[in-house]
């Protein structure tokens, strides 16, 4: 039997070659593949891809450094510098040059006047990089900064960084309206109001430094600098760019009258609003307590800022333009307006006054428990009479009301550029339908026409309202920011036609009688200036209603009001005061009233001098009572 060759040995090294042979060609198609995809690869990074991994290997050297640019100044209308930038010390400590730091600091507390735990605490640096220098304390003073730098070999990793902060002049005088800056936080970022900003960027919060963020922030520049691998600035490189300052802004403030403005209110609570009827320019505003805007650009604990949040007077609330009130007798001249162009009443209409009147059922007092007689319109205003403007009230009706409140600005934002203005309340029976789900009463219309009830009205509109009057119903839209022209501020609507020129020629001259002849506001008589106003006592508690002040705490006292325009012939000044729990009108707010037109006409007669901003600022059923 001839053997199967299978088992001869030259076929199975035939075989075992062949297999071989097979493997070696399988791998080198392996490897060749992976040749050409390591090939491919390279040719993709590197030629592909290149340009794009370039970038990303020099981001990783280098790194672009924000340069914040310097905020405009902001000045009053004769350039008197309000609020600018100021060099800043910050005391920074370099972990990495520092030696024996709890030595050095311990040097460095009674400098800095804090505790070595806080300084040590501080120092820790609660996670952050290394390399990455922290702030022990900002906004020392020079001497403490001339200290630091003078021993700089005895403080290792110790060093003073300059930077620039904003500094408000006037401190707390018309806070309210320059407002103040700080860090942008995450809701401003996500309201898509602040482009281009950045969390840390300084921004303005409240007041025209919000308004005007924009223009004040100017665009910041860049540097390039070189990094290690663990972020540590090595170099800078050239090139980069240069920040562009932010603009100046001039306001229509008049630093002498709203520093008189805010010195008249001292310790009392309330508001005030000093405006030229003719254009809409602000010349004085302020909310009282006022705060210190430069509180916001140093660092301040969360304790300091709950006791200023927590205040019960509530100082970072501007009561000018954010707070309505009961307008009480101020009301008056309004519905005295109204009634004369409906034809309700005229300047001759007379009224019985004997102390009270029943209107629609009920009974209403007057604040003259003794009553003032028969008076007439002018006397009515002029001493205030309710029972007087009750009977208006019940001939004109709340529609009529509410129709010339409206017209005359009322129950709306004015439009005055600063943020969060309130629009008051003028109400009418669809108001109360849609609010209380209730119907309109008659004797509501009487409260009405005393400015009671649920009537609200913001200082700010007041003085607006008042510029109405006096400049034979041109409204204006009040406004802080000077150099714009007049037109733009300037409403011509309803108002204009509503009411005629007679009409308001009385009630003119019965607000010249409140201050000049027998009136109410007699304190805010000026020899020679011809100062038109009205007195109004808002109620705030019922318990005050025919009980004297002296028996009542200062806290339950009625608000104080005084209103009106100056001079009566060629006004270039309206206001409006309130006094929080002041009393009457004619004592509290009138005075303040007095202290601040005394100023405006010094002003006029002497002005002072135009200045530019320092050099480099900008490149870097009850009783009411009287009014």
């Amino acid at each position: 039997m001839t053997p199967d060759f299978r088992h001869r040995i030259e076929y199975k090294e035939y075989v075992e070659a062949t297999q071989f042979s097979a493997r070696i060609t399988v791998l080198s198609v392996f490897c060749t593949a992976i040749m050409v995809g390591y090939l491919l690869a390279f040719y993709y990074l590197q030629v592909v891809q290149g340009e794009q991994y370039r970038e990303m290997a020099e981001a990783n050297r280098t790194r672009k450094i924000v340069v914040p640019p310097p905020r405009g100044a902001i000045m009053d209308r004769l350039g008197r510098v309000i609020a600018r930038n100021r060099p800043a010390f910050d005391v920074v400590l370099d972990r990495e040059r520092g030696r024996d730091l709890e030595g050095t600091l311990r040097v460095l507390a009674p400098v800095l006047e804090q505790e070595l735990p806080d300084l040590l605490h501080a120092a820790r640096g609660d996670g952050r990089p290394r390399h990455e220098p922290l702030v022990l304390a900002s906004d020392v003073s020079l001497s403490v900064a001339a200290f630091i730098e003078a021993r700089r070999a005895d403080l290792p990793g110790i060093s003073i960084n300059m930077n620039m902060k904003r500094h408000y002049q006037e401190e707390s005088s018309g806070s309210h309206a320059l407002g103040y800056v700080g860090e942008i936080t995450r809701s401003m970022l996500e309201s898509g109001n602040f482009p281009g900003m950045q969390q840390g960027d300084i921004v303005g919060k409240s007041g025209v430094e919000r308004t005007y963020n924009t223009e004040l922030q100017g665009k910041p520049g860049e540097r390039q600098v070189v990094v290690n691998s663990g972020g540590r600035i090595m170099g800078e490189l050239a090139g980069g760019l240069e920040p562009v300052p932010g603009q100046d802004l001039r306001l229509t403030l008049n630093v002498d009258m709203q520093r008189e403005l805010d010195a008249a209110f001292a310790d009392q609570v309330g508001a005030g609003v000093f405006m030229d009827p003719r254009n809409g320019e602000i010349l004085a505003i302020t909310s009282r307590p006022g705060f210190d805007p430069n509180f916001f650009a140093r660092r301040f604990t969360r304790s300091v800022w709950r006791g200023l949040v927590d205040d019960p007077r509530h100082p970072l609330q501007n009561r000018a333009v954010q707070s309505a009130y009961s307008p009480g007798s101020t009301f008056k001249p309004i519905m005295a307006a109204a009634a004369l162009q409906e034809g309700s009443a005229s300047e001759s209409t007379v009224f019985f006054c004997s102390g009270s009147g029943v209107f629609h059922g009920r009974r209403f007092l007057c604040h003259e428990k003794a009553g003032h007689g028969p008076v007439d319109m002018k006397r009515a205003i002029a001493v205030s009479c309710n029972v007087y403007f009750y009977n208006l009230g019940s001939r004109l009706g709340i529609d009529a009301i509410a129709r010339y409140s409206q017209h005359l600005g009322l129950g709306r934002r004015t439009g005055i550029d600063i943020p969060q203005e309130a629009a008051g309340l003028v109400p009418t029976p669809e108001w109360k339908m849609k609010v209380h789900k209730d119907r309109w009463y008659p004797s509501e219309t009487t409260s009405v026409s005393i400015g009671q009830g649920p009537l609200m009205i913001t200082p700010l509109q007041m003085a607006v309202v008042q510029g109405v009057i006096a400049t034979n119903g041109h409204r204006v839209v009040p406004h802080l920011r000077a150099g714009r022209p007049d037109g733009e501020w300037v409403r011509h609507d309803a108002a204009d036609e509503l009411l005629s020129s007679r009409n308001l020629e009385v009630v003119r001259r019965a607000e010249w009688a409140v201050v000049n002849e027998w009136g109410t506001g007699t304190r805010a008589q000026i020899k020679g200036r011809d100062v038109c106003g009205k007195t109004g006592t808002a109620q705030v508690y019922a318990a005050s209603a025919g009980t004297k002040e002296e028996d009542l705490p200062p806290e339950m006292w009625d608000h104080a009001w005084f209103v009106g325009f100056a001079p009566k012939d060629n006004p270039r000044v309206s206001f409006a005061v309130i006094v929080e729990h002041g009393g009457h009108g004619g004592t509290a707010a009138a005075p303040i009233v007095k202290r601040v037109l005394e100023k405006f006409f010094e002003s006029e007669e002497k002005p002072a001098r135009p200045q530019a901003p320092p050099p480099g600022q900008v490149a870097h059923a009850r009783t009411p009572s009287a009014g």
